[in-house]
């Protein structure tokens, strides 16, 4: 068996080059000490709506886009992945395995319901044969909407940037009345949100960089760098560009403040 280049085995992990620091419970703690959570929105196909119908989701979804104001922040994101049909078709080849054994066991007691399973039973093989058939000439694709809601608690140009409880806590608060806002105005505009917790979140930002095509998607699952206890009563950590705790220093300052 040939070995792997030495390249592969020191390639550092896509994990390092994120601006993703932790979760702590739901929320996303980036590098730079911003909390963020993110609403999944289900799309609404508008050209099967009645025209008036349309027009009012434009009109409220561009009211919400006007009742975004600095500094409330939040990244509207459009990502398209190749659809995953394999529990689809699972799915479908269990009912026919299950609506041609029903018609075995009825074939002397009730002949005309037993054909009848049986055909069903044959058309969904025959079904899923030709899914499996397209898919090798074409490649399925399927759109996913996310709303991410963050919040930074530390001015820019501050000397001191030590993310404590009392910090945490507070923008914690915060990012959750921008998160019920932004929940509000997508309802008034007729759009279901749903947050997002910590293990979709890191699949999601996972398979942006491993795509469901690569055959590491599926040897290499998401690993999440989960903090329950991320904030503490002691001397906290302050963000950086490296993401790494603070520590002090002889003179009492700390390492890392910006």
């Amino acid at each position: 068996m040939s070995r792997k280049p030495e390249a592969a085995h020191s390639a550092p992990p896509t994990q390092l080059h994120l601006n993703i620091r932790c979760f702590a419970g739901d929320v996303l703690v980036a590098r730079d000490g911003s909390l963020a959570r993110v609403l999944e929105i289900e799309p609404v196909d508008l050209t099967m709506a009645d025209p008036e119908e349309a027009a009012f989701v434009r009109s409220q979804f561009g009211r919400f886009i006007s009742s975004i104001r600095f500094p409330d922040a939040l990244q509207i994101v459009m990502a398209t992945y190749p659809q995953n049909l394999k529990a689809y078709l699972d799915r479908m080849r269990a009912l026919s395995t299950t609506r041609l054994r029903e018609a075995e066991a009825l074939r002397e007691a009730d002949a005309t319901t037993s054909r009848r399973e049986e055909r069903l039973g044959q058309r969904l093989s025959r079904w899923v044969a030709f899914i499996e058939f397209a898919l090798q000439e074409v490649r399925p694709i399927e759109n996913r909407y996310f709303v991410v809601v963050f919040h930074n608690p530390f001015v820019a140009r501050s000397s001191t940037r030590t993310m404590t409880t009392q910090v945490f806590e507070k923008a914690l608060a915060v990012l959750n009345r921008k998160l019920a806002h932004v929940q509000g105005e997508l309802s008034h505009a007729g759009l279901v949100a749903r947050e997002l917790n910590a293990a979709e979140v890191a699949e999601i930002v996972y398979f942006f960089y491993h795509p469901v095509c690569s055959p590491l998607a599926d040897q290499t699952p998401p690993r999440l760098r989960l903090v329950p206890s991320l904030i503490t009563t002691g001397a906290g950590w302050s963000p950086d560009g490296n993401g790494q705790p603070a520590t002090k220093t002889p003179e009492g300052r700390r390492d890392g403040a910006a």
